[in-house]
């Protein structure tokens, strides 16, 4: 038995789009007919291969080309050109559900995917009842499918597609749906079936996930394969190019001579800061004029290791008659807020009659959170009346991205996760 599951070579896939209703037409009437249609090209020229047991993600950008090279893979999608040679039993978890009869109950469309997958009908008898005990949806099996809802049908789908005992298994995105102990339970069960010697192909843009599941990764990008080896290496790369199409750190067009002299002024030394006010700012009683972000050594700097702390100096000008709070919000690269805090919080009072050479907040921050990249956005605000409320007086844009960084590949972490949370442990003797 050859110890390649997968072999890819000058895989090409092009797709011809009319450009019109006019041009479909043309091309109906006259088959001959060259004008009017456009060629893309959704993969072009992309060469590797899988070995047995390994495991693999594909990574990339939406429309780099991730899902139409699964189809071709599972069979259900045609190159335009070159090759691919599977070895093995293939499940694919592509689109959940999809090949299930809506008119049929849960039980007979197992049956119905079973014999799909290859399988004899004794085969997926003997194997119903861990089916229907690991998708969990109960009475429901004997239900048409058309009454499940989207959690129900990946559930369903899930068990059969990883209960048919296959040699290769493929993953498009197929985990997002369902509730988060079935997610975890899935996750669980894929790594078993990993260890017993099961190839994966895993395809995500949960880079954590694809990190904890996978070994080496593949990334297309506009069709192309452009990088492929150690998954970390790949999901750097991956993420460096991401950030150049999303958050771009904001310089200012045009400055104002005031805010130059008021930042010169309230500091002793001369550095340039990380983020400025623009001038359609500066009329603004109470504003944030400018952002340094520092180590520990108060040098400037934008890159940290996990557990470095991170300094954020804000100059701000403040005219209210209440008292004023700054926050910082803090996201990852899924948009997600991580952390939010303010000096409110804290039991911090900040001065809110700064006259006009301003004041300097300064907040550390342990970075104890997992390596990426993260955006941050700075706020001053009068504290209201009610719990957790009151009125946003000035802000900054999004900024970023902050890079945080951990060498796993030959340093022990500080922790392992998302966060690291303060942890204690007390050894006795006895209870």
């Amino acid at each position: 038995m050859t110890d390649i599951a997968i072999s890819v070579s000058g895989v090409s896939k092009c797709y011809r789009v009319f450009e019109n209703q006019r041009s479909r037409l043309m091309h109906a009437i006259f088959p001959m007919y060259t004008g009017g249609v456009e060629e893309i090209w959704a993969l072009q020229d992309i060469n590797f291969e899988i070995k047995r047991g390994e495991a693999v993600a594909i990574i990339g950008r939406n429309g780099g080309g991730k899902s139409t090279l699964l189809e071709i893979l599972t069979g259900t999608l045609t190159q335009t050109a070159g090759a691919v040679q599977v070895n093995g039993r293939v499940s694919a978890l592509l689109e959940l559900g999809s090949g299930f009869n809506p008119e049929y109950s849960g039980r007979d469309n197992v049956i119905l995917n079973g014999l799909l997958l290859g399988l004899s009908k004794d085969e997926i008898v003997n194997r119903f009842a861990e089916i229907e005990a690991f998708a969990e949806i109960g009475a429901a099996i004997e239900r048409p499918v058309k009454t499940y809802s989207s959690g129900m049908m990946m559930r369903l789908a899930f068990a059969v597609q990883v209960l048919c005992h296959p040699d290769i298994l493929i993953i498009d995105e197929a985990l997002s749906v369902g509730d988060f102990f079935f997610q975890q339970k899935c996750f669980s069960y894929i790594r078993n079936l990993h260890a017993k010697g099961v190839t994966l192909l895993f395809v995500s843009h949960d880079m954590s996930a694809v990190r904890d599941l996978c070994s080496s990764a593949i990334y297309l990008r506009d069709g192309c394969l452009n990088l492929s080896g150690e998954v970390n290496s790949v999901i750097q790369s991956y993420l460096k190019d991401h950030f150049k199409h999303g958050i771009v750190r904001l310089q200012p067009s045009d400055q104002d001579d005031q805010i130059e002299t008021q930042i010169t002024k309230s500091l002793s030394f001369e550095k340039a800061p990380y983020w400025q006010c623009e001038k359609t700012f500066q009329d603004k009683a109470t504003k944030i004029l400018a952002i340094w972000i520092e180590d520990s050594r108060n040098e400037s700097k934008e890159n940290f290791e996990i557990g470095d702390y991170c300094q954020f100096k804000l100059l701000y000008c403040c005219q209210e008659s209440d008292p004023v709070q700054c926050s910082i919000v803090i996201k990852n690269r899924y948009d997600q807020v991580i952390n939010c805090t303010s000096t409110h919080n804290l039991g911090i009072e900040m001065p809110y009659k700064t006259g006009s050479q301003g004041k300097i907040f300064s907040i550390n921050i342990q970075m104890m959170i997992e390596s990426g990249q993260y955006s941050f956005m700075f706020s001053l605000g009068i504290i209201g009346s009610q719990l957790n409320q009151g009125v946003t007086l000035d802000e900054t844009p999004w900024l970023g991205p902050l890079n945080v960084t951990w060498d796993y590949s030959s340093e022990t972490p500080l922790f392992y996760g998302m966060f690291g949370l303060p942890v204690k442990i007390n050894l006795a003797d006895s209870m």
